[in-house]
C-alpha cells in the first residue's frame, strides 16, 4: 500500500512539476527580503562587533547601550557611504561613461593607431585588425545608444526606484533585529536542532556550521576591505600620474576584485583596455602601476589588513573560480571560493581525525 501511495504522489509531482515549480519560486519570492536581511546583517557583523566593544570596553557604556550605538554608528556609516556614491561617485561615473560614448570616433582611431604601432614593433606582418575594430565599433554604438536612452529610461523607473527603496527600507530593519538579538537567535537555533536531531549527526553537523560560518565570515570581510583598499590606491595612484577615468577604472578594479586570486587582474586588464582606445602611453603607465601595486598590495597590504586568508592553495582557487564562473557566472566565481575552502578545511579535518584514531589503534595493537 506504501509503495503504492508513493508512486502516485510521484506521478502527482512530475506531471505538475511546472505548477509546482512555479509555486516554489512565488514562495521563494516572499522569503527573499528575509535571506537579503541575513547577509547584511551577515556583512555588517564585523564593523557591529568592533564598533560595540569599543564602546562597551573604552567608553565604559553598559552593554545594551553599546549594542544600541553600535547599532546606530555602523548603520548611519552605511547610510552615509550609500549617500556619498549617490551624490559624488555615480554622477561622475555617468559622466565618464558618456563621455567616453560621444569622444568613441577619435577613440577608436587612437586604438587603431596604438595596435597598429605594437604590431609593427613586434614585427607581425600582414595581420587584419578590421574584424575586430568593427566588432568594438559596434559595442561603443550601442553603449552610445544606451547612454541616449538612459535618461528617459530612469525617468520611468521611478516608481520601481520607490519599491525597490521599501523593500531596502524592509531588509535593512530586518537586519538590524537579526544582529541585535543574533545571540538569542544563536541559542534558540541550538536548541531546535538539538531537540530534534538525532544524537549521532548533532556533532557532526554542529561542527560542519561552526566551520562553515567561520570560513565565509573570514572570506567575505576579508575580500570586502581588499577590494576597499585596492579600488581606493588604484584611484589615488591613476589621478596622481593624471590618467584618464580614474573613478571609472577604480570602480571597476574594486568590484572585480571581489573574484579572489583573479578579479583583479581581470579589472586591471578591463582598463588598460580603455586607456588604450585613448593612449598607449598612459595605458602602458597604468599597466605598469597596476601590476606593481597588485604585488605590493599581496605582499604586504591584505596580510596586515586582513591578518587570515582562506588557507586554499592557489590550485584549488584556480580550479574552483573556473568551475564556480562556468557554471553560474560572476556569481559563482565569487562564492566558488569559500565553498571550495569549506570543503577543503572539512577534508583536512576528516583526514587528520582518521589518521588519530588509526594511530591510537596501532598504538593499542603495540601493547598487546
Amino acid at each position: 500500500m506504501v509503495p503504492i501511495t508513493y508512486l502516485v504522489f510521484l506521478v502527482i509531482v512530475v506531471v505538475h512539476s511546472g505548477y509546482i515549480c512555479r509555486q516554489l519560486c512565488f514562495v521563494g519570492r516572499q522569503f527573499l527580503p528575509v535571506l537579503c536581511a541575513g547577509i547584511l546583517a551577515f556583512v555588517l557583523n564585523h564593523p557591529y562587533e568592533y564598533v560595540r566593544t569599543f564602546y562597551e570596553k573604552k567608553g565604559k557604556i553598559p552593554k545594551k547601550a553599546s549594542r544600541i550605538f553600535g547599532l546606530i554608528s555602523v548603520y548611519a556609516g552605511l547610510i552615509g557611504v550609500a549617500a556619498a556614491v549617490v551624490r559624488f561617485a555615480l554622477p561622475r561615473l555617468i559622466n565618464s561613461i558618456r563621455n567616453f560614448a560621444e569622444n568613441q570616433d577619435d577613440y577608436m582611431q587612437a586604438f587603431e593607431e596604438s595596435t597598429g604601432m605594437l604590431i609593427g614593433k613586434m614585427g607581425i606582418k600582414h595581420l587584419d585588425l578590421s574584424p575586430l575594430i568593427e566588432g568594438i565599433s559596434g559595442y561603443l554604438g550601442r553603449l552610445d545608444q544606451t547612454m541616449d536612452t538612459l535618461l528617459p529610461r530612469m525617468a520611468r523607473m521611478t516608481t520601481g526606484a520607490l519599491s525597490g527603496l521599501a523593500a531596502f527600507g524592509i531588509i535593512t530593519v530586518l537586519s538590524i533585529y537579526v544582529l541585535y538579538d543574533k545571540e538569542k537567535l544563536k541559542r534558540q537555533i541550538k536548541r531546535l536542532y538539538r531537540a530534534y536531531m538525532p544524537e549521532c549527526i548533532y556533532q557532526p553537523v554542529k561542527n560542519f556550521l561552526v566551520t562553515a560560518v567561520e570560513v565565509f565570515d573570514h572570506f567575505v570581510a576579508g575580500q570586502f576591505i581588499e577590494s576597499v583598499v585596492l579600488g581606493s590606491l588604484c584611484f589615488t595612484g591613476m589621478v596622481v600620474f593624471q590618467l584618464d577615468y580614474s573613478g571609472l577604472v577604480s570602480l571597476i578594479v574594486g568590484l572585480t576584485a571581489f573574484i579572489p586570486l583573479l578579479g583583479a587582474y581581470i579589472g586591471g586588464g578591463i582598463g588598460f583596455i580603455l586607456l588604450l582606445f585613448i593612449s598607449s602611453r598612459k595605458a602602458f603607465t597604468f599597466l605598469i602601476f597596476f601590476i606593481i601595486l597588485q604585488q605590493l598590495e599581496n605582499s604586504l597590504i591584505y596580510p596586515r589588513i586582513v591578518g587570515k586568508h582562506t588557507g586554499l592553495p592557489c590550485l584549488w582557487v584556480l580550479a574552483s573560480v573556473t568551475v564556480g564562473g562556468g557554471l553560474f557566472g560572476i556569481i559563482g566565481m565569487i562564492g566558488s571560493v569559500p565553498v571550495a575552502t569549506l570543503i577543503y578545511v572539512l577534508l583536512r579535518q576528516g583526514v587528520e581525525k582518521r589518521e588519530k584514531m588509526k594511530s591510537a589503534g596501532q598504538r593499542e595493537a603495540t601493547k598487546l
